[in-house]
């Protein structure tokens, strides 16, 4: 009888090992029916997909995709692939500074996940503004953000109808624009100076600290 319980024991240890074994090894490919057959809901792809532009002189909405203009929408996402993460380096400008607004929607297969609002023709160069508020509700903040001086010709070139010149520029729009870029950097090279000149001088003040410190602890040895 003792045999008898012992082999039964085996045997049973035997069948939830190779349960056991099944659950790791090739449970999770089971493709029969009922909820475990279920396979789970594909990712969105890594890459964007497609961008839907909107503004000012298109009758409506304008889809690039990689499938239908493959080099336009890879210089479109090389325009502005920097905007997801890039940090705040402006204050607001005024809104007769900015001229006429695009604002592009960047698309991962069917989810739409970036929002980004690009002002080609802003005084002093091109801007772009990220809000906080993206279109698949992930967290990230408000950013008013330098624009690459190729952004007109890159939005021409995906069928957006951008004007030549700056805002405000007429006839001279190339040397309006230039000016007023000139300015702008004159005005960032300007809060650069400052940083340096308060950096220089927390070092002198920590440099002081650090031998008035030394000479202390020199007289009490």
């Amino acid at each position: 009888m003792v045999r008898t319980v012992a082999r039964r024991l085996l045997t049973g240890g035997a069948v939830v090992l190779a349960v056991g074994v099944f659950a790791l090894a090739g449970g999770s490919a089971w493709a029969g029916p009922g909820p475990a057959g279920y396979a789970a809901a594909p990712s969105a792809p890594a890459a964007p997909t497609s961008a839907t532009i909107t503004g000012e002189g298109l009758d409506g909405p304008l889809t690039v995709s990689a499938d239908t203009n493959e080099d336009a929408f890879d210089n479109l996402i090389t325009e502005i692939d920097y905007l997801a993460t890039y940090p705040n380096v402006l204050t607001a400008p005024k809104p007769d500074k900015l001229g006429p607004k695009y604002t592009v929607v960047v698309s991962f297969g069917t989810v739409a996940r970036q929002q980004y609002d690009l002002y080609p023709l802003a005084a002093g160069g091109p801007k772009a503004y990220r809000p906080a508020a993206q279109p698949d509700k992930h967290k990230t903040t408000a950013a008013w953000i330098y624009g690459r001086l190729t952004m007109p010709t890159t939005l021409r070139g995906v069928g957006v109808p951008v004007a030549g010149g700056a805002v405000g520029g007429g006839g001279g729009g190339v040397v309006q624009s230039t000016k007023a870029a000139a300015a702008d950097i004159g005005e960032v090279m300007g809060e650069w100076r400052r940083v340096v000149a308060l950096n220089g001088a927390i070092v002198v003040l920590i440099a002081a600290g650090l031998f008035g410190m030394a000479f202390l602890i020199r007289r009490k040895i």
